[in-house]
């Protein structure tokens, strides 16, 4: 006896939603397997760098440490450079040795945390320089002591500056990439980021959000192929000798020794420039990563234990 027609569509369905379902998966392994390739392939020769000569490259942070470093060789590149920090007195001499060295480059007072004074900035950064083509996010704060310590104002100032400066310059800085159909973000995060530790909760906690925005921006522009020339580089330094860890605790410092600034400001611009994640551990950035990124999360901390690396409370 034939079934009736009702009952034939429903099944021709199901099995059309199972065979779909199967070739879903056939498609992912292929693709999981091509970019599994591409990576190691990558690693070995990896991809060669774009330039950014002529790139109106904006700056926060750029007083002293990595963002002065950042400042200086993206000039030294032929771009142009808009340092941001909020003291004056250190910006302005990134800005005088950029000059003095034949560089293009603007710099302006801010409190980055401050969205009101992002907006005032911007339109100063927009009459004077130009767009932004390339943002790098970098200023950050980092008090050392363990989280009971913290206080309510130290917690809301390090996610201020660490975490919703992020926030303010995209807001202003994303809608120019988009009407151009191109642009760069680039946002330092920290090995912590990837990593906690103790004595730097809030400092960990707003880096490893830093991570998720970038993460989450990242697939909102790249879903549905919209902006596919909007790059996002999030960049992983260990500690680096900036000042701003002032006890560091390292095990095996032949090993794993601390990052000068120019180091990392050299290891980012060449993520910046083959627009690549950047984990900035000296000598063993994708080695590192890559191990940390397959082991188990017991294995990973029985790692971290080993090799008793961190951050002293300052007092």
């Amino acid at each position: 006896m034939f079934l009736d027609f009702d009952k034939m569509i429903g099944i021709i369905m199901i099995v059309y939603q199972y065979v779909l379902l199967m070739c879903d998966f056939v498609h992912l392994v292929v693709i999981a397997a091509f970019l599994t390739a591409k990576s190691m392939w990558y690693l070995l020769f990896p991809p060669p760098m774009k330039s950014v000569t002529g790139e109106i490259i904006l700056v926060t942070g750029a007083g002293h440490g990595i963002g002065r470093e950042l400042g200086l060789q993206f000039a030294r590149m032929g771009a142009k450079v808009v340092c941001l920090d909020i003291n004056e007195a250190n910006n302005t001499k990134t800005v005088t040795d950029i000059k003095r060295e034949g560089g293009n480059a603007w710099g302006y007072k801010c409190d980055v945390s401050s969205q009101e004074e992002v907006q005032e900035v911007s339109r100063k950064i927009r009459q004077e320089a130009g767009e932004v083509t390339i943002l790098v996010n970098n200023a950050a704060i980092m008090p050392c002591k363990p989280f009971i310590k913290h206080t309510s104002g130290d917690i809301k100032n390090i996610f201020n500056v660490n975490l919703f400066a992020h926030f303010w310059t995209l807001q202003e800085w994303l809608p120019s990439f988009l009407a151009a159909g191109r642009g760069h973000v680039v946002a330092v995060s920290s090995i912590a980021g990837l990593m906690a530790t103790s004595n730097i909760v809030p400092y960990c906690s707003s880096k490893y959000a830093v991570k998720g925005l970038m993460d989450g921006m990242t697939e909102e522009l790249r879903y549905g192929g919209r902006n596919p020339n909007i790059k996002f580089t999030c960049v992983h330094p260990f500690i680096i000798d900036t000042g701003l860890t002032k006890k560091p605790r390292i095990r095996f410092p032949s090993f794993n020794p601390i990052t000068t600034p120019e180091t990392c400001a050299a290891k980012i611009i060449e993520g910046v420039c083959r627009e690549e994640e950047v984990v900035c551990i000296p000598s063993r950035d994708y080695y590192g990563h890559i191990i940390m990124g397959l082991l188990p999360r017991e294995v990973r901390k029985a790692f971290l234990d080993f090799m008793d690396t961190g951050v002293d409370e300052d007092c």
